[in-house]
Formats: structure tokens, C-alpha cells, sequence
């Protein structure tokens, strides 16, 4: 079972980019633990607040990951092989079903979260986001914006301090 232990916000200031949520785990589940779903082409699975997703519709659709094969197992028990899928975004997986997820960086190495780079692209549920948020030192939170044809995103946003009018 994936733990969180620590978290921070990179406010990425020094860029027009939304600030990300990163996020030290004791562990990262291995897909051989996943058992995906499928809706409109989307195979999301979700196991303690852990999501990993494809885009993948079958045949003429393998030009992802440069056409390297993921073998994965449905919640139905079936043995699936995605040739050459899409990572697609969190956006994707909100208008559906599986969501809501947020997009983070996250590392179960020590050293990487201290060091602040070579963190991996991961994605968590809002639930576990929202853990994960509270653990940083910064005070922010999650906060729903749309993206991209009304993509549903969350992201973090730092608290509104109240200024003394005297």
C-alpha cells in the first residue's frame, strides 16, 4: 500500500507554467499490481490513490512510447498487451469516469525530493492530492481551473493571506 511521506509545491515562479505538486511516497506500485479499466479508449487503473493511465484504441493506434508494448491485467482478470499507447493527461481521464486525478511529480527516493529533481510524472487521485498538499509546508490548496476544450484540472494555489487595514 503506497504511503505518502512528505510533499511540496514547486511554484515555478520564474516561468508562465502552473505550479506543481511534489510528492514523496515509500513506494510506487508496480503496473503488475494494476488492474485497468477501459472507457473510450482510455485504460485508467487506480490502486491507493495511485493512478496510471493510457490512451490506446487498438489497431492503427501504436505510434506511442515509439510502438514499445505494455502488458497490463483488466479488473476482469484479462491480459491485455497496449502496443504503443498514448500517456495522455489528467484533463483526459476527468471528463470521464475514473476521475477526478491530479498531474504531479513523484519520487520514492529520499534524495531526489531533497535534491528537488529527477522526480518522475505521476498522477494521483484528488483525495490523495489533497494529503498530499496539506503535508507541504507552503499554505496552499488544490483548485479546479479549465484547460483545453473544458478540461477539468486541479492545481495548486497558494492561500490568500488577509492584509491588517491599519
Amino acid at each position: 500500500m503506497m504511503r505518502i511521506l512528505d510533499a511540496r509545491v514547486d511554484w515555478r515562479e520564474d516561468v508562465a507554467n502552473d505550479p506543481r505538486l511534489e510528492v514523496l511516497v515509500d513506494e510506487i506500485p508496480d503496473r503488475s499490481e494494476l488492474r485497468f479499466e477501459n472507457e473510450d479508449e482510455l485504460w485508467v487503473a487506480i490502486e491507493d490513490g495511485y493512478v496510471e493511465f493510457f490512451a490506446w484504441s487498438g489497431n492503427g493506434n501504436d505510434g506511442g512510447y515509439s510502438g514499445r508494448c505494455f502488458e497490463i491485467s483488466t479488473v476482469d482478470g484479462d491480459e491485455v498487451t497496449l502496443k504503443g499507447p498514448w500517456s495522455s493527461r489528467a484533463g483526459c481521464v476527468n471528463q470521464r469516469s475514473f476521475g477526478p486525478v491530479v498531474d504531479v511529480r513523484m519520487t520514492s527516493e529520499p534524495d531526489v525530493f531533497e535534491q528537488g529533481h529527477t522526480f518522475r510524472s505521476s498522477t494521483l487521485t484528488l483525495s490523495a492530492a489533497k494529503q498530499a498538499i496539506d503535508l507541504a509546508d507552503d499554505d496552499g490548496h488544490l483548485e479546479r481551473v479549465e484547460k483545453f476544450d473544458d478540461e477539468p484540472y486541479w492545481i495548486p494555489v497558494r492561500e490568500k493571506k488577509e492584509v491588517d487595514p491599519a
